[in-house]
């Protein structure tokens, strides 16, 4: 018994299919069976019977809904191959696989997986195999996949090897194909296996739309105003439904009986050019299926001849469609992506033209009346397979993906920008590679900002996402104010925002905006003279800036991923920088797109900023009142307070925020509320010191001295930040940072020139102004 044969065919072993041959065929050469399944596990005796070709043994790969082992089942009899052409088959699959003789002398190809996968993802993997590699006249032939479903019992499929029937052909393992014969029977033990990356990568490449071609259709013959063909839906599933849909377009534009039969046995005779709609499958030749689908049209009510033949509509839709937004009518191109109101497309579709009864006659009326005319509801960006009524604004990737060296690409990521930091640069690839991946999916509810000076990459990264997608698709925002404007239609479906350059910082309105931008799931759009509309938010913003602060940042911030790009050159229009530079600008942006498509992306991760210490430096410097208490934990010094006991007057935390771009509006009573808040202080004093002003005087010898002038003497409002290591812990929790150890040290007073003496403390002030006093009354003060 072979064990290898049974462990590389596990799946729902408690029901088997088994048969019994009849001895006859059907027209197509298919064997007659009788067939029954055997609700019972399938014990190694039945392994045994089949391999001894005494009982057939057919299971379903299927196991709670995952599989490790699929088939593409191709129904054509007898299927000669020569050892050339299992190479070549073998060769195009790529793959390791196994190809088999099935009951009928047709074929099973068997892809065994390094592990369970999903029975959709097996499914998919293996449809994108065949309908790369079969040749056109085999793949009508290969419509069934094992696994048909995705879970229960599943259909069974004829295990090979059943004794010397069904017999192994070839397999292959990278590198090697190995032919089975009767010198060189079949090992079970070197059959190789599919990982689950490598069928990911073969589905996303099927994936992968080719570029959108908007060259003119074929013209179809002009028969009683033509006829439309299919494009997608329920005309594509088949030549049937295709030829069906032709000819009811044709009746509904006034073709008759005779027209119609033209038309439809027209059509079917393309088929047989190879780059034709159905060219692979070649025309129907059963005259019985064509002349049900004639007679099934010629059923549909006749529709009237119209003014306009459906060559004409069809050379307006070739660059022109009707999109219904919010109840009206917009006018749009395909070549710019433009939108017109009624009125101004009417002026600018007077140059076309159309002859109607003899006469040229404006051809935009009659085609906007036409039911053939390209018209969708609303515009959308969705995935490729997207077969709504929406225009779907995604196009597909600006390259085709290829395999290729990226490690400069990676470098970039994981020195440039991250600095070594793995896990920020795992962040990094997996925020992009998710946009990339899916431009079409909602925002991950973060975004990025890059600072630091000129020259130091941050814009590259910007660069490489334009070449990977469509103008559309990553827009460049030179003005950051445009995304909150009242013309910002223009970014619907942008997925990359780059806004180069610009500058988020300090206006707390236009921060609570971004906020919202970037969290939110939909975002209005707006046009002069165009209808407005909420759409998909699909935006992932990447802010870059050469200032210091990147973004305005707010204590709690849960969406800023905040980098800090340093330069790699100080001069960087020297030759050595940009040599070192070029590899970057050479890498290949297809072999970078496959790297992305292929990337595993944590969406819970990226969902999260990663905390740098950019980011903590931003948070300090966008909130005037946090950086001002930051500076205080780090000097260990509350300024004017000579007493080293913590306690900061709110004048003076207005006067220090006001510095540091604070609003002329903003109250000393609010800061003071602001500051507290933060740390969790609920009561005030009246015992803190504000200095309001510096008197310079001189003693009787000529030596400076500084008069400090206290608000309220010395009595003015404010509140107790409390001893200094437990105030640095609160203000570590906020900022992150860490300070270090210590206790309060007194103010000192600012000497009035760098001529003086060191500089005075306030307790040093108040006692030359008190010796001043005594002297010059000859004894006690007055006062």
């Amino acid at each position: 018994m072979d064990q290898t044969f049974i462990e590389l065919f596990q799946g729902n072993q408690e029901r088997f299919l088994t048969y019994t041959t009849t001895g006859r065929k059907r027209d197509d050469g298919k064997l007659v069976a009788k067939y029954r399944t055997v609700s019972a596990p399938v014990t190694e005796d039945i392994w045994e019977k089949h391999l001894n070709g005494t009982q057939s043994l057919g299971l379903s790969p299927l196991h709670d809904g995952k599989v490790i082992w699929g088939a593409v089942d191709v129904d054509y009899y007898p299927l000669e191959l020569s050892e050339d052409d299992l190479r070549d088959l073998l060769s195009e699959w790529r793959d390791p696989c196994l190809i088999s003789r099935s009951k009928s002398g047709g074929i099973h190809i068997i892809a065994f997986a390094d592990d369970w996968v999903d029975a959709e993802m097996m499914r998919k993997y293996l449809t994108a195999k065949r309908d790369a590699v079969l040749r056109a006249e085999l793949i009508e032939y290969a419509q069934e996949i094992f696994p048909k479903q995705d879970d229960g019992d599943g259909s069974q499929m004829n295990l090979p090897c059943f004794g010397k029937d069904r017999a192994v052909l070839a397999h292959s393992r990278p590198g090697i194909i190995s032919y089975v014969t009767d010198d060189h029977p079949m090992r079970w033990n070197q059959v190789a296996r599919v990982s689950e990356g490598d069928m990911a990568k073969t589905i996303l490449a099927a994936m992968t739309p080719k570029p959108k071609k908007r060259g003119r259709p074929t013209r179809e013959r002009k028969s009683s105003g033509g006829f439309k063909r299919p494009t997608s839906g329920k005309g594509m599933e088949g030549r049937n439904s295709f030829l069906y849909s032709c000819g009811a377009s044709a009746r509904e534009r006034g073709a008759d009986d005779d027209q119609v039969e033209e038309i439809i046995r027209a059509v079917n005779e393309e088929f047989a050019d190879e780059s034709s709609e159905f060219g692979h499958k070649g025309p129907i030749t059963d005259e019985r299926r064509l002349t049900v689908i004639i007679q099934q049209v010629k059923k549909l009510e006749r529709g009237s001849v119209l003014d306009i033949a459906y060559d004409a509509v069809e050379e307006m839709n070739h660059d022109w469609a009707i999109v219904v937004i919010n109840g009206k009518l917009e006018f749009m191109q395909y070549s710019t992506g433009m939108c017109f109101p009624r009125g101004d497309f009417m002026t600018y579709a007077q140059k076309f033209t159309t002859m109607v009864n003899g006469k040229r006659t404006p051809i935009a009326p009659l085609w906007i009346a036409d039911p053939d005319r390209a018209e969708y509801l609303g515009l959308v960006i969705e995935q490729p397979e997207y077969d709504g009524p929406g225009f779907n604004l995604f196009e597909g990737w600006a390259v085709e993906p290829r395999h290729g060296d990226v490690s400069m690409w990676v470098d970039y990521v994981e020195r440039i920008l991250a600095r070594g930091d793995k896990e920020l640069a795992r962040w990094i690839m997996s925020w992009v590679a998710d946009g990339v991946q899916r431009p079409w999916s909602l925002h991950p509810g973060t975004a990025l900002a890059l600072r630091g000076r000129q020259g130091g990459g941050k814009s590259f990264l910007g660069k490489m996402i334009a070449k990977l997608l469509r103008p559309s698709q990553a827009q460049e925002i030179a003005d950051s104010g445009r995304m909150f404007q009242q013309f910002n239609r223009s970014m619907y479906g942008a997925t990359f925002v780059l806004a180069e350059e610009s500058i988020f910082t300090g206006d707390k309105r236009q921060a609570n905006q971004l906020k919202v931008f970037i969290t939110s799931n939909v975002w209005t759009y707006e046009q002069k003279h165009l209808a407005s509309f909420e759409g998909k938010n699909v935006h992932r913003l990447i802010a870059t800036t050469n200032d210091e602060h990147a973004v305005h940042l707010e204590d709690d911030d849960r969406r800023w991923t905040v980098i800090e790009v340093e330069p790699l050159f100080d001069d960087m229009t020297t030759d050595e920088a940009r040599a070192a530079w070029q590899p970057y600008y050479d890498l290949d942006p297809a072999a970078v797109l496959a790297y992305l498509l292929e990337y595993e992306v944590d969406r819970d991760f990226i969902a999260r900023p990663f905390i740098t210490q950019a980011k903590r430096e931003d948070k300090v410097s966008s909130d005037p009142v946090l950086e001002v208490l930051h500076n205080i934990a780090m000097a260990g010094v509350v300024p004017d307070n000579s007493r080293n006991n913590g306690i900061i007057a709110s004048g003076v935390l207005h006067r220090e925020a006001r510095k540091l771009g604070a609003s002329p509006y903003d109250k000393p009573i609010a800061l003071a509320k602001r500051a507290r808040k933060l740390l969790g202080i609920t009561g005030s004093v009246r015992n803190a010191k504000h200095i309001t002003d510096l008197v310079r005087t001189f003693d009787g010898d000529g030596c400076p001295m500084i008069h400090p002038v206290y608000d309220n003497a010395g009595q003015a409002r404010g509140f107790d930040l409390g001893p200094l290591p437990e105030f640095r812990e609160k203000m570590s929790r906020i900022t992150g940072e860490a300070y270090p150890d210590g206790d309060w040290e007194p103010y000192a007073v600012p000497q009035p020139n760098a001529d003086s003496e060191p500089p005075a403390t306030a307790e040093d002030v108040e006692r030359m102004v008190a010796e001043r006093e005594t002297r010059k009354y000859g004894g006690e003060a007055p006062f």
